[in-house]
């Protein structure tokens, strides 16, 4: 019996040796997992505050120290009534402003100057004609860097920024100072600093599509209750400058789209859009919820659930999910 235990001895400790290294490797992992995840969490929250800072940092350059207009136009005479092209001198010097601020991506300037080759090109083919005195036509009659017209008294101190969504170096965000007014920007990270890579009132198509087709779904439009801003993929409705329910979109035409349905949201409230109402036929995640179709000037919506629409108007709230939208004028 002696000789036994001294024959399993060895065993029964190489045993409790193997168990308590596979309990300590447990530990460790679980151990790791927690620094990872605390470290992605504290990543995220500097990228936040780096990005606030930078969209700060924007306009007060915009509003304080930019000193040349965008796309400067040119009369071949004096006396001239319409512009023939771009000042591509007084542009060049708006290029350098803009490097030199140091907020910009290579992209946006690159972005930026195609524009102005695009003005140029339509200016002096006469494919549009700027009057002198007059709007430009092209853009959306209001100020690109914000889509607004005016900014609120002490704005910098409002701005905040929501829907981050960050994948390595690039960072896709809207900001809002209030009033209903959403922005969107995507930002990316050069030499560990995040610059501004592209801005909602710089979209080219946006931008010169306004000259290139006659119709063009994009931008905002209203209908009393709701704002909602229309991009190439997304559709926000935005219902004050604190709450807005996001939704993809599938491209039909170029005057017509599909509204997916989701549950997307950065809102303080429930707009109440998972209820069923007790009907069977309700909008699903995924799949489409409406057509909107653009012509004269009008967005007109064909909703694929009408009796869900029709009992959300009823007992939840009137005037979201209307047949028809208005361009809407950023003031």
């Amino acid at each position: 019996m002696k000789k036994l235990i001294l024959n399993f001895l060895p065993i029964f400790l190489f045993s409790s040796l193997l168990f308590a290294c596979e309990k300590e490797a447990k530990h460790n992992k679980i151990a790791n997992d927690k620094r990872n995840d605390n470290s992605e969490k504290t990543t995220f929250t500097n990228d936040s505050i780096a990005l606030l800072k930078l969209t700060k940092t924007l306009y007060d350059w915009t509003e304080n120290k930019s000193r040349i207009e965008d796309f400067p136009t040119l009369q071949n005479k004096m006396t001239d009534s319409v512009y023939s092209g771009i000042d591509f001198k007084k542009h060049q010097s708006r290029i350098q402003e803009l490097k030199e601020s140091k907020l910009f991506s290579e992209q946006f300037i690159i972005n930026y100057n195609r524009i102005a080759n695009s003005i140029d090109a339509a200016l002096q083919k006469k494919t549009i004609v700027y009057n002198v005195g007059e709007l430009p036509p092209y853009g959306n009659d209001a100020n690109p860097w914000c889509n607004c017209q005016d900014v609120p008294d002490g704005f910098l101190n409002k701005i905040w920024i929501m829907n981050l969504s960050i994948e390595g170096h690039n960072a896709s965000y809207n900001w809002s100072w209030g009033d209903g007014l959403v922005y969107h920007i995507t930002a990316i990270k050069e030499d560990n600093s995040w610059k501004i890579a592209t801005m909602e009132g710089f979209d080219y198509n946006s931008y010169v599509g306004t000259f290139q087709k006659d119709d063009d779904f994009t931008g905002s439009w209203q209908n009393g209750t709701v704002v909602i801003t229309v991009g190439d993929t997304f559709l926000n409705f935005e219902y004050h400058g604190q709450c807005m329910y996001a939704y993809p979109i599938r491209k039909i035409s170029e005057t017509e789209f599909e509204m997916i349905w989701a549950r997307d949201m950065d809102c303080k409230f429930d707009n109440g859009t998972d209820k069923k109402f007790g009907l069977k036929n309700v909008p699903v995640i995924g799949k489409a919820f409406a057509k909107f179709s653009l012509k004269n000037k009008i967005l007109s919506a064909d909703y694929y659930y009408k009796d869900w629409v029709q009992k959300y108007s009823h007992e939840v709230q009137a005037g979201v999910f209307t047949s028809e939208f208005e361009r809407k004028i950023q003031e």
